[in-house]
């Protein structure tokens, strides 16, 4: 994990490590008397979950699984919410508003889909592939997805293609949007991070560092 200073293109310090002797993904032990830092587990999936994601306060969260649902849970209570039925395949990639009006998934069958909290969908942007990653503006108004080497822009009222950026050579695996919804963000196989101006919908800086996928 590398973290960038998105003003000068420079990286701050060296690339994150997990403590020495643990594989990466692998939790320390917890030390006697200490408190856990898993609070609460939400199940209720039926298989692997692929993406979360949650809201600006914390309340709600999203997740995407291969069991083709995206599922809305309180946070607090652990409950599920709503279970969002309409992929035709694996959820690879959610998103939600910061307010939490909207939350985004999309996946292997080659589309998006928009969803409110309490479970309705509310939109479907078609893709020509798998979408493997998507993210929305604060206000829901702009759509970014992942296909292949590109990153897309669609209107999040209609649906609407706006623009396909391309720059990248290899796949496109991660997309984010700034809180202040100015800039997207796409990372992908070809080991470069790039920052996208949203408004102008043009490419702004490239960052290099990374040494694999």
């Amino acid at each position: 994990v590398r973290v960038w200073d998105v003003g000068t293109g420079e990286a701050l310090g060296p690339p994150m490590q997990p403590p020495s002797g643990l594989a990466p993904g692998v939790t320390p032990p917890q030390q006697p008397g200490s408190r856990s830092m898993a609070a609460l587990m939400l199940k209720g999936h039926e298989k692997e979950v692929l993406a979360v994601a949650v809201t600006g306060d914390g309340g709600r969260a999203v997740s995407g699984s291969v069991d083709g649902t995206v599922r809305m849970w309180d946070v607090s209570s652990g409950e599920q919410v709503s279970k969002c039925e309409g992929h035709t395949d694996w959820v690879m990639g959610v998103a939600v508003t910061p307010n939490g009006s909207l939350a985004a998934s999309c996946g292997r069958d080659a589309t998006v889909r928009l969803w409110t909290l309490s479970g309705r969908e509310v939109l479907k942007i078609a893709h020509t592939g798998e979408v493997v990653s998507v993210a929305l503006s604060p206000d829901g108004g702009r759509v970014v997805s992942a296909q292949g080497k590109q990153v897309l822009i669609w209107d999040g009222n209609s649906g609407k293609s706006l623009k396909a950026l391309s720059k990248h050579t290899g796949v496109v695996r991660a997309v984010a949007v700034s809180p202040g919804g100015d800039k997207v963000v796409s990372g992908s196989q070809d080991m470069t991070v790039i920052v996208w101006d949203l408004h102008r919908m043009a490419h702004e800086r490239t960052f290099e560092g990374h040494q694999g996928v």
